[in-house]
């Protein structure tokens, strides 16, 4: 039966939740820029004319009696501050636009989910299978038995990556953390190019974590139960 990949599904999950992560901070970013810092830069700026208003006025009014329009114009002054009475505004730091604009609008929103959309789509569009002849297909070409001339195992237990060697000279790298089915192609090849070395799951021969020893180990253990309970009873005499 052949062997095809598919994407992991925690590859597909991660990409999904980066990208509409991203997509909320750049929402978030933009609300901050467009709307909450102005208007937090406004508040700021009525709050200082209003306390500049009373300040010239209170001084005015010791030397000259206000007219009705300046009376007018200190009654506003009183309002603006009492509505700030219980939270006086501080003016927003002048790196706050700058930061919601090139951290969260344009890295996140603008980049980010465009990023991970990408990342995704180049993993759907890449597949590996190996039929039941031997001839390995994948987006560089399909190549009979005779074309594959090994694979390199030296990053496979560190980083669960392998690359297929092909006579053309095409190197084609299998990634075990982004495609399901990569270990069950690894070990078909493995079992071809370095026979009694590596387990059916890709593992070096004795590995404790191998199904092949774990398998082996629940074998043994079955026959010396069998064996235990086909040989005679010490306890009963003769």
């Amino acid at each position: 039966m052949a062997i095809e990949t598919k994407v992991q599904p925690r590859q597909t999950w991660q990409n999904i939740a980066y990208a509409v992560l991203c997509l909320v901070f750049g929402i978030w970013g933009w609300y901050d820029y467009a709307i909450k810092i102005p208007r937090k830069q406004a508040d700021f700026d009525a709050y200082v004319a209003a306390e500049r208003v009373k300040a010239d006025f209170e001084k005015l009014v010791q030397t000259t009696p206000l007219t009705e329009a300046q009376k007018g114009e200190f009654k506003i002054a009183n309002e603006v501050l009492n509505s700030f009475k219980d939270d006086k505004p501080a003016e927003p730091a002048a790196y706050d636009r700058p930061v919601q604009l090139w951290l969260y609008i344009v890295g996140c929103g603008v980049l980010g989910v465009p990023w991970f959309i990408w990342a995704q789509w180049q993993l759907t569009r890449r597949s590996f299978r190996l039929d039941d002849d031997g001839t390995f297909h994948a987006v560089e070409g399909s190549f009979p038995p005779e074309q594959i001339t090994g694979i390199d195992m030296s990053k496979w237990m560190a980083k669960s990556t392998a690359t297929v060697e092909t006579a053309p000279g095409v190197k084609i790298v299998l990634d075990d953390y982004k495609y399901k089915g990569v270990e069950d192609i690894v070990a078909a090849l493995a079992a071809r190019f370095y026979p009694g070395e590596w387990t059916s799951d890709a593992r070096p021969i004795g590995d404790p974590k191998s199904r092949d020893t774990k398998r082996a180990a629940s074998d043994a253990a079955a026959a010396k139960q069998s064996a235990e309970a086909a040989a005679p009873n010490d306890s009963t005499g003769a």
